[in-house]
């Protein structure tokens, strides 16, 4: 699915839907005087959207008018209830669309220089994870094209589901419904944040020759720095034992990189000047062959976040001993049936 940029959608019409629009015009007011606080790096926008933007606890939230209106009502049947769903993700009509971030995003004081970086950053995170939600839950943006019986399976199936257990009750409707947004569908958006690479975001700025920090580094790469035992005075090569270390970069705060180094099992804060370099051929061998081939089958679909999502799962999957037998008969399926060559 293409991402749409919602700055470049056409104005909204305010005169159809100007409550909501004005209601974001004020609210994004204090939303952005918060973004002005955060630092110019695509992970702290990241931290930003799950604990501001997509956060029900905070006033800021996107989806608060939307949750609000609809818990004012006394019941709700099957079309109100796929329509909040739609309130929320279509890209047109809905707060992640343009009456909400699409307001946001048109806001003068994010249209400066300064904030350039930031907005760029801000677009790219929400409408990619809306993209992503849209495309797991089955949101269909094209009104022709929904069925909303709750026979259908191809729009909104599992909301359906909760619906058709509902019966005839509105008002049982009408809480499942929000405890579906609440638990299933926000938590959704959030993870799809939070699965989004610092290098794609990165990426997408340099598309628009925006620039992107001072530093090339970004999360995940392998990197050698500087220790309280490195010696200035001395070339690289003639640094004493332990002047410098390598560690796999976790986070990156302004001009502070936050590395974890696996021989002490610590993760530490280090300038951006005290960084060396990447080493990422070095740890590649250091790991063996098997490591090199998954590094090299990663940098292949690095770009593509679905697949970059399935591999963190299956990650997690593989570490879990009671996963074992499970894991075998995986194996099985990629090797065509034949068993897995012993290990030494």
């Amino acid at each position: 699915m293409k991402i749409k940029k919602v700055y470049e959608l056409s104005p909204v019409n305010e005169e159809i839907i100007g409550t909501i629009v004005n209601f974001f015009k004020n609210m994004w007011n204090k939303a952005i005087a918060e973004l002005e606080k955060a630092d110019n790096d695509p992970n702290n926008i990241k931290d930003y959207v799950i604990n501001n933007t997509f956060n029900v606890k905070d006033d800021t939230n996107v989806f608060s008018e939307q949750i609000k209106t609809f818990t004012a009502l006394p019941s709700a049947n099957d079309q109100a209830c796929l329509d909040l769903v739609s309130n929320i993700l279509d890209p047109e009509t809905g707060c992640l669309g343009k009456p909400g971030i699409g307001v946001l995003l048109s806001n003068k004081k994010l249209q400066g220089e300064s904030m350039q970086a930031k907005r760029k950053m801000l677009e790219f995170i929400l409408t990619t994870s809306r993209s992503e939600v849209i495309k797991q839950v089955k949101y269909i943006t094209d009104p022709k094209k929904r069925n909303v019986s709750l026979d259908d399976a191809n729009y909104l199936p599992d909301l359906k589901k909760i619906l058709k257990a509902s019966g005839k009750d509105e008002k049982k409707k009408k809480v499942s419904t929000l405890n579906y947004v609440n638990t299933t569908l926000i938590p959704k958006l959030v993870t799809a944040v939070k699965i989004i690479k610092e290098e794609s975001i990165s990426d997408s700025l340099k598309k628009d020759g925006i620039k992107v920090s001072d530093s090339d580094y970004v999360v995940g790469d392998l990197v050698k720095y500087k220790t309280k035992k490195y010696d200035p005075k001395k070339e690289e090569d003639d640094q004493p034992e332990g002047g410098i270390a390598q560690g796999e970069v976790k986070k990156i705060e302004g001009d502070t990189v936050s590395i974890y180094n696996d021989k002490i099992k610590t993760e530490i804060k280090k300038p951006k000047t005290d960084i060396i370099g990447k080493t990422e051929g070095e740890a590649q061998k250091e790991g063996g062959d098997n490591a090199k081939k998954v590094a090299d089958s990663l940098g292949k679909i690095k770009a593509d976040e679905e697949k970059m999502g399935k591999v963190a799962t299956f990650a997690d999957f593989i570490q879990d001993e009671a996963n074992k037998d499970k894991i075998a008969e995986i194996e099985k399926i990629i090797t065509g049936g034949q068993a897995p060559a012993a290990q030494a």
